[in-house]
């Protein structure tokens, strides 16, 4: 079976995400992995205050704070779900990667922000990056969210870029996962084209085995419908409870300047929102 990793800094945020993870793991009785990735000195000893002298000394410390969340979790969710605690030391999303690739996880979650909520919304965080590095499906929590159950998810495709066709079963699956209603959105001004028209009806082939809908928006204005726009449409008209994405690959180049839109989704919105990749 493969797990759920959840990634944690130990914030607030980070243990409101935990809980969420463990009781997504005790539904789909997955293993729940607590994944803490440290620096032996850090960049900025400042941010930290005062830190071990050993790089042992902070693995224990970390591994400490890992089995305190742990119980906290067996205590508020369930004392049978099986938790499993891993301190690496490293760079996180070089430690994310790699942990989740190796774990085969089924699905990495995090807080959209750790100890600096304010500067996250604005300018991005660890975890907002990683929709554009994940290896895994990647489910993004805004801060205070209580989620618990799923029954609608609003999933962004372009017609422009058709998904990959693995990233969008994934997509799909997890939605069995959650029982939820998928509303798909798409933003076009050319609908009444044969070869638009012709991927409109692709894609619902492709979304006939999961309960949907499927909406193309008119592209009203001359500088385009921006994603969000559409996706905010989507949290109003229907009630959505999930923003579920598919993050377009990029060179690494491209990702060093440019803000993609699922990363900005992810530092706007205030809902859940799963990359699938």
């Amino acid at each position: 079976m493969h797990p759920i990793v959840l990634a944690t800094d130990f914030s607030p945020a980070a243990k409101q995400a935990a809980e969420t993870a463990a009781r997504l793991a005790q539904s789909w009785h997955r293993e729940l992995i607590l994944l803490n990735a440290y620096r032996f000195w850090p960049t900025n000893p400042a941010e930290t205050g005062d830190f071990p002298l050993s790089s042992q000394a902070m693995h224990d410390n970390s591994l400490h704070a890992l089995r305190e969340l742990a119980h906290h979790l067996h205590e508020q969710i369930s004392p049978d779900l099986p938790i499993r605690c891993l301190a690496r030391e490293g760079y996180t999303r070089t430690v994310i990667n790699d942990v989740t690739t190796a774990e085969q996880a089924e699905l990495l979650v995090m807080a959209t922000v750790g100890t600096a909520p304010q500067s996250a919304r604005l300018m991005g965080s660890v975890a907002t990056d990683m929709a554009a590095e994940t290896r895994v499906p990647l489910l993004l929590l805004p801060p205070d969210t209580l989620f618990t159950t799923v029954e609608n998810a609003a999933l962004a495709i372009s017609i422009d870029t058709p998904p990959d066709a693995l990233s969008l079963n994934t997509a799909l699956t997890l939605a069995r996962r959650f029982g939820c209603m998928v509303h798909g959105l798409c933003v076009h001004d050319e609908t009444d084209t044969p070869a638009v028209a012709h991927r409109i009806e692709q894609l619902r082939t492709l979304l006939e085995q999961q309960g949907h809908t499927l909406t193309v928006l008119p592209d009203t204005d001359t500088s385009g419908r921006l994603l969000y726009e559409t996706l905010l449409y989507a949290e109003q008209a229907r009630q959505a409870d999930l923003l579920m994405m598919l993050p377009q690959p990029h060179s690494w180049l491209r990702n060093l300047f440019v803000e993609g839109e699922t990363q900005r989704m992810a530092r706007l919105t205030t809902l859940p929102l799963l990359a699938v990749v």
